[in-house]
């Protein structure tokens, strides 16, 4: 009787809590949220003007709006990535964007997907194509943004383990110029954004070999998060999509 009691008990109180999981508790879930993201042009970045700006920026503040929510940018906190990754693994009170879905990011958070593909490739600069094509991949140095996805599909697909791995795109980018590796694994619209605010210009890096391009960008909650939540973002930025906002914002950062 006892363990009837404690079963009908345990039901109840699941129950109850995927109740409260609604659309009025997503909302405060929101708005208590500290939002974290990374230096990722022109995804999200600082401008010239000290401010958070970018793709994901605009469209979070779209959904924000669509759901009668305030949204501070200016709290949001630009770390490295690894320490995003760290935080949102260890804290529910945090978010983050973006993230580009793989299956170990997919069962360590849940992610909210954007319709808007990225392409990861390896990189090298101009000059040197003709020389290092000659070179087998594996012959090649590497610098990486440390935990990037880059990084790991080196890894995944051309088992590439000797690699410099680096804080920020600008140091891997800095090392690419200065010649002290050969190439680079990043995102090619990211690479190329970053290398023009650095005064060079896009004819000066080249792809050799592409990694993936299918790849679709997220927003990112906490394992924990109200399931409520992260279907009420969705369902927004299927709403957006719908009307069009979402590629009124793409369009302003692709040219």
């Amino acid at each position: 009787m006892l363990k009837v009691a404690f079963i009908f008990c345990l039901f109840f109180s699941t129950s109850a809590h995927s109740l409260s999981c609604d659309e009025t508790q997503a909302k405060k879930t929101l708005n208590s949220i500290q939002w974290y993201t990374e230096d990722y042009p022109p995804y999200h970045y600082i401008d010239e003007q000290a401010k958070l700006a970018g793709i994901y920026p605009e469209i979070l503040t779209l959904i924000y709006k669509e759901l009668n929510l305030n949204i501070n940018i200016k709290e949001i906190s630009i770390v490295p990535w690894a320490r995003l990754l760290y935080t949102l693994e260890s804290s529910p009170k945090h978010a983050a964007f973006s993230m580009i879905e793989t299956s170990d990011r997919k069962n360590k958070f849940q992610l909210v997907p954007l319709p808007l593909i990225s392409k990861v490739t390896i990189m090298v600069l101009n000059e040197n194509k003709d020389i290092l094509t000659k070179k087998s991949f594996q012959e090649l140095t590497y610098s990486v943004v440390r935990a990037d996805i880059g990084e790991q599909l080196l890894e995944k697909q051309l088992s590439i383990k000797n690699k410099v791995q680096t804080t920020s795109a600008t140091s891997m980018l800095n090392m690419l110029i200065h010649r002290r590796i050969d190439a680079i694994a990043y995102t090619e619209l990211v690479a190329h954004f970053q290398l023009n605010k650095m005064e060079y210009t896009k004819q000066r890096l080249v792809s050799i070999h592409t990694l993936s391009d299918t790849l679709q960008g997220n927003f990112a909650f906490h394992k924990s998060t109200p399931k409520c939540v992260s279907t009420l973002f969705s369902q927004t930025i299927a709403s957006l999509d719908k009307k069009g906002e979402i590629a009124q914002v793409m369009k302003k950062y692709h040219h």
